[in-house]
């Protein structure tokens, strides 16, 4: 093949694949763009061996997470103060690791396509595909982020979130650009078999039960507000700005007419005990007022040397969560304790944040029982999903004024949107300047204020009960079913590859392990 042909379809298509399919994501919502590269991608994967299948799904990786999560390079630069080489090397290195499932998925599927082709793009590419995203969901306490299935969020297929979670969508997604990539390349069978699929998809998708299907209302209201106290991160950290950040959210809580008022993470950024006189001003006010404050803000732990990233309750309700995920090289440093103390001094990260217990009990306020998260963690569906079915609300407070300016931002409530509709939960999202949010049972958005913008947020929620098939058996049926997906294709395909060999010449099978790879 000559070097052009090869840097075009080993290189330059599967990147331009990549960079399409971020469109389907926040905040340009193009799903069917996604889709579209997807059946690209599944069609340069059938035809080549399994290190150029895996070099092409690791440059289409490269590529997509390096258009999704850009911004990474934006917190690190911009605001933790890490010099640009620093920033730029970090970001590349995340980004080759997460493109290295992608190519796994090229890999198998490069390994695998000897199958019969409608087996192949039906069942073990998408199978592949899920067992690669929920790795890297779980691997190095994971990065979930730009799971495929997000991008159904406003798409029909978004009635499967409460039963088969965004994983799920992910492998629905795939299944899809499979089978309509079949009806162009596949044989007669072949067609015949995803034109009825995509016949049956509308019926399919209709008779699936509506998230109001899973859960119920509970018998109140909750009258809730949000304040997006817009300090900037700039200014967020700087000691001369923290009695104005305290008189901010203070003064805006006590003009808001709410049963459930929440603040932002670490909305008082200085550790409870040396605000304690503030904090009991703030509970006596809010309990005469019949109000229940959820404050972010750093709990003292270890005599004081180590802090928790906390919510604390005040007023009528009761209650204290600790951040149980923290962020990789953020809060927390990876490795052993040595290369942790360099690597904090060049990326920012204080060292200084502890993880909370595993278990915690829910906040409780106004007979209602609130699951909390509190920034990245809302990313991860197997952390939301502990608090239920107990919690009848949840609540995400972050601080994502690190990725101001970014797409982050949007793709960051896109996962709040999921995890309410996986779960059958209204979720209240307080961000620091934006984008906070009220969201309903089934991911729609409520209520929303404007970015970068000092603003109240105020509405009426319905806790709800009830668990949704996805809250009852989680990520466990798809782990066993992608993983004996793929553990069977590949001894199929190896069977298969042993029987045509047998009656071949060694030169014939070296020519033939060439042509392959």
């Amino acid at each position: 093949m000559a070097l052009g042909r090869r840097i075009v379809v080993d290189l330059l298509i599967p990147a331009a694949l990549g960079g399409l399919a971020t469109l389907g994501f926040a905040p340009w919502n193009l799903y069917p763009v996604t889709i579209a590269a997807l059946i690209g991608l599944i069609a340069m994967w059938r035809s080549v061996g399994p290190r150029r299948a895996a070099w092409r799904g690791f440059v289409f990786g490269a590529a997509h997470f390096g258009s999704g999560i850009y911004w990474v390079y934006v917190a690190m630069h911009d605001h933790a103060g890490a010099n640009a080489v620093v920033a730029g090397l970090a970001v590349a290195a995340l980004v080759a690791y997460l493109a290295c499932f992608p190519a796994l998925t090229g890999a198998a599927a490069g390994a695998t396509n000897r199958l019969a082709l409608t087996l192949w793009a039906l069942v073990v590419v998408p199978g592949a595909w899920c067992l690669a995203e929920l790795l890297r969901g779980w691997l190095f306490s994971g990065f979930p982020w730009l799971s495929l299935g997000y991008v159904t969020i406003a798409a029909p297929l978004n009635g499967l979130g409460p039963v088969v979670g965004v994983h799920g969508l992910s492998l629905a997604l795939m299944i899809a650009a499979g089978g309509l990539w079949l009806l162009y390349a596949g044989t007669l069978f072949a067609r015949l078999v995803a034109f009825v699929l995509v016949a049956i998809l509308p019926i399919l998708v209709w008779s699936v039960p509506s998230p109001a299907h899973w859960t119920r209302p509970l018998h109140h209201t909750l009258r809730v507000a949000v304040i997006q106290g817009n300090i900037a991160q700039a200014d967020k950290w700087r000691p001369a700005m923290l009695g104005r950040t305290l008189h901010r959210y203070r003064d805006m809580t006590w003009r808001t007419t709410a049963d459930l008022v929440v603040w932002p993470e670490v909305a008082i950024p200085v550790s409870a005990a040396r605000v304690d006189g503030y904090l009991s001003h703030l509970n006596t006010g809010a309990k005469k007022r019949g109000q229940t404050i959820l404050a972010g803000l750093f709990w003292p732990a270890d005599h004081g040397r180590r802090l928790y990233n906390s919510v604390l309750a005040l007023g009528v309700g009761q209650g204290r969560y600790d951040k149980r995920h923290l962020v990789p090289f953020g809060e927390t440093m990876p490795g052993p304790s040595w290369l942790a103390r360099r690597m904090a001094g060049l990326v920012g990260a204080s060292g200084h944040t502890i993880a909370g217990a595993p278990d915690q009990p829910l906040i409780r306020a106004h007979d209602t029982a609130i699951g909390v998260s509190i920034c990245f963690e809302d990313v991860f569906g197997r952390d939301i999903r502990r608090e239920l079915p107990g919690a009848g609300l949840l609540v995400n407070v972050t601080n994502d004024g690190w990725f101001a300016g970014t797409t982050a931002l949007a793709q960051h409530l896109e996962i709040a949107r999921m995890r309410a509709l996986e779960t059958g939960r209204p979720l209240v999202r307080a961000a620091n300047t934006g984008i906070s949010a009220m969201i309903g049972f089934d991911g729609r958005v409520l209520h929303a204020a404007p970015i970068d913008q000092s603003a109240r947020l105020i509405g009426e929620l319905s806790p709800r009960a009830g668990a949704t098939p996805y809250v009852v058996y989680g990520n466990g049926p798809l782990w066993w079913a992608s993983a004996a997906v793929v553990l069977l294709a590949l001894l199929g395909s190896a069977g298969l590859r042993w029987q045509s060999s047998r009656g071949r010449r060694p030169e014939e099978r070296r020519r033939a392990l060439r042509e392959r790879v």
